[in-house]
């Protein structure tokens, strides 16, 4: 795929995966792509896939079935759309997705979003591509870094991936088998990105990650930093007017933590801490 083309991103569930929507349009910018907002008039469609919950898988082969008739009307008119499906249902799901909707020309899970292009390229040659490994690389370190064009169209607010994955394995959850075992982003990377969000205009972060109070990431000065000693650097972002921060995890929750909402004013005075209640058989880790 080459030239000026659209492409049209549709996110399910987490916040996590607006993020990783935003940050694929910018992997695919350099490629020639342009966001759409309609499925369209757009030749690439990607759906960001949450396998939360059943119904949400649900949701994601509903919308195939939608896409695919936008796919025979541009076929039927001498254009061609390529349909990726992304995401956690991707990971979890790989050739079943292809098994089950003939539409989808690429399966791609969450820690591969940085080889769209040389993926898209294989799609172009007419492969049907599924990539659902967990590559050795950091793909934060691939991807494209978001445009400030952009980041002012996305708002004053934005989301900043800190933390990847969980290691609790609890009887419930798909999360380690889908995002994988728990990796944090070194502080220099995460702050980088938050001074570029910054100046493109950006007054509110929020840091994601699927156990984010986990965060144990490289500092530097060489050592491992904790979130609460993070969210004390960012306040010192110039421009950084509201820090926010989701989703985390009661057994990681410190008295260091609950101190940085006392002391630190840019800091939002609530956290969200999901509390899960009954069968202590079915729920426990």
């Amino acid at each position: 795929m080459s030239g000026a083309q659209k492409v049209y991103i549709k996110s399910f569930g987490c916040q996590m995966n607006v993020y990783d929507s935003n940050r694929m349009a910018d992997t695919l910018a350099p490629e020639g792509f342009a966001e759409s907002t309609t499925p369209d008039d757009a030749d690439l469609v990607i759906l960001n896939t949450c396998n939360i919950r059943e119904k949400a898988a649900d949701k994601v082969y509903s919308e195939i079935g939608r896409i695919r008739l936008i796919k025979q009307a541009a076929a039927r008119d001498g254009r061609r759309v390529v349909v990726a499906v992304a995401g956690c249902v991707a990971q979890a799901e790989g050739e079943e997705i292809i098994r089950r909707a003939s539409a989808v020309d690429l399966v791609v899970g969450p820690q591969s979003y940085h080889r769209l292009p040389a993926l898209l390229a294989r799609v172009d040659r007419g492969e049907k591509v599924i990539d659902t490994d967990f590559p050795i690389e950091d793909k934060f370190d691939a991807l494209a870094p978001p445009s400030r064009s952009a980041t002012r169209a996305r708002g004053i607010s934005a989301f900043v991936t800190v933390q990847e994955g969980c290691d609790k394995f609890c009887t419930f959850c798909v999360v380690p088998y889908t995002r994988g075992a728990e990796v944090s982003r070194p502080v220099a990377k995460i702050i980088a990105e938050i001074e570029r969000l910054a100046d493109a205009g950006v007054r509110e972060v929020t840091l994601i990650g699927q156990n984010v109070n986990a965060y144990h990431g490289e500092g530097p000065d060489g050592r491992t930093w904790s979130l609460n000693r993070l969210l004390y650097r960012i306040a010192e972002v110039p421009n950084i007017a509201r820090l926010r921060y989701t989703t985390s995890h009661p057994a990681d929750m410190e008295p260091s933590l609950i101190a940085a909402h006392r002391d630190l004013a840019a800091l939002m005075p609530f956290f969200h801490l999901p509390v899960q209640s009954g069968s202590d058989r079915i729920w426990r880790p």
